[in-house]
């Protein structure tokens, strides 16, 4: 049977990782408005890339070149932070799969992952990544990450003849929950192009362009990997803190429960001990009361 003493440590100890449960609950659903917010700005800028998209393939006369789909690169998206549940195992899990589909059909699949754990995960399921990132923990880090995976893309695009990219990663879904997407991002082919030539101009006036079509197709295939790598990235962190806010919501709960049975014990313990008490009064007091009748 627990002391009173005990039972008193126990229920101070609850009420103080309550506490912290609620901090880390608070801090997810911050952070996901936070993200939910810059993926809405971010489609803002992705609406002018399409539109700069139209106005090249339609006027300037600029046609994506022949691609080979025989080499694709996986970037896969998971965390380095914890209390997130099986987020890394899950999206792992649908990059493998997808790439076995790929696989089939001759393709050559590389990894890169961003986060320790999932580059785990991959490694476990046989194949290791080619290149590794830590994940990201602000929308400035974001920033910096996707500016050196735009470098690297390009360079191997030259180096190694790559033209297939996918981004693979867990998207906000609901309220409180994630779900796994898995897409292209490259090669840009011509049906790509053909959606962008068919889609109405949204005015009467027609666009001046200030570049060579060579020039502007360079700058918008850039800007075109930005906003796909970033918003990839974003959808992740706000995957991410919905899951962990799921976490804290059902950890809260159970610490609840768990409070309520401790309080519970310590009432029943102080009762018993003050009925002991009282006993121990009460036996005492007929002992003396024998001894003066003698």
């Amino acid at each position: 049977m627990q002391t009173l003493e005990v039972l008193d440590k126990k229920i101070r100890t609850a009420e103080e990782l309550l506490s912290v449960v609620k901090t880390m609950k608070s801090l997810a659903a911050v952070n996901i408005r936070q993200y939910e917010r810059a993926v809405v700005s971010l489609e803002a800028y992705r609406r002018v890339v399409d539109q700069g998209w139209q106005a090249l393939f339609r006027y300037a006369g600029v046609e994506p070149g022949p691609v080979s789909n025989k080499q694709a690169v996986v970037i896969v998206i998971g965390s380095d932070q914890g209390m997130c549940g099986q987020f890394n195992d899950i999206i792992a899990a649908t990059a493998l799969a997808e790439s076995r589909k790929r696989r089939e059909k001759d393709v050559a699949v590389t990894f890169w992952c961003v986060g320790e754990r999932v580059a785990a995960a991959i490694d476990d399921g046989g194949d290791p990544p080619s290149l590794e990132y830590q994940a990201p923990g602000s929308l400035t880090a974001v920033h910096h990450m996707v500016g050196d995976m735009i470098g690297k893309l390009e360079r191997w695009q030259r180096t190694r003849g790559t033209e297939s990219f996918y981004l693979c990663h867990n998207a906000l879904s609901g309220k409180m929950g994630y779900e796994q997407t898995f897409y292209p991002v490259l090669p840009l082919d011509h049906s790509w192009m053909r959606r962008h030539q068919e889609t109405p101009w949204p005015s009467k006036c027609i666009p001046l362009l200030g570049l060579s079509g060579q020039e502007l197709f360079r700058q918008l295939f850039r800007q075109y990997l930005y906003v796909s790598i970033y918003r990839a990235l974003v959808q992740s962190l706000a995957g991410e803190n919905s899951a962990r806010l799921a976490a804290m919501q059902s950890a809260e709960k159970n610490i609840d429960e768990l409070q309520g049975d401790l309080k519970k014990l310590f009432r029943e313990q102080r009762q018993m001990n003050i009925t002991n008490e009282l006993l121990d009064i009460i036996s005492g007091f007929e002992v003396l009361k024998d001894r003066t009748a003698l």
